[in-house]
């Protein structure tokens, strides 16, 4: 019996808190980096390759457009799905102009969260 690698989730979140719950309530069960800023997250993904990104629509002084326009203009970047979460009362019309994948409104529970991810990886 062989044993499956755990599919890799990158998290970008600036917020301490809520970046060291994630990383805890994710690592039992998928390897989990976090970054706690906007910058150098390609050579971030380069580097982890993440199956899946969760990212806060703010990040310090950037927005998850510009960063995923950055992940977006490597080829092999535009096809890892990625999770927008924000508090911001728009967050449907935020995450479909993105096209991101899903998205979670702040706050949210750790049980949205995993079923969240859940439906994305097992596809």
């Amino acid at each position: 019996m062989s044993i499956k690698p755990l599919k890799k989730i990158l998290v970008i979140e600036d917020d301490g808190d809520i970046a060291d719950i994630m990383g805890i309530a994710l690592c039992d069960k998928y390897e989990v980096e976090v970054k706690r800023d906007g910058y150098e997250v390609v050579a971030q993904i380069e580097r982890f390759a993440p199956d899946l990104i969760l990212l806060d629509n703010y990040i310090g002084q950037r927005q998850a457009r510009e960063i995923i326009k950055e992940i977006h203009e490597v080829d092999d970047h535009r096809t890892i799905p990625f999770v927008l979460f924000s508090g911001h009362e728009n967050i449907i019309q935020l995450a479909e102009n993105l096209n991101a994948t899903s998205y979670l409104a702040k706050p949210f529970a750790l049980d949205e969260l995993y079923k969240c991810i859940d439906g994305i990886l097992a596809a």
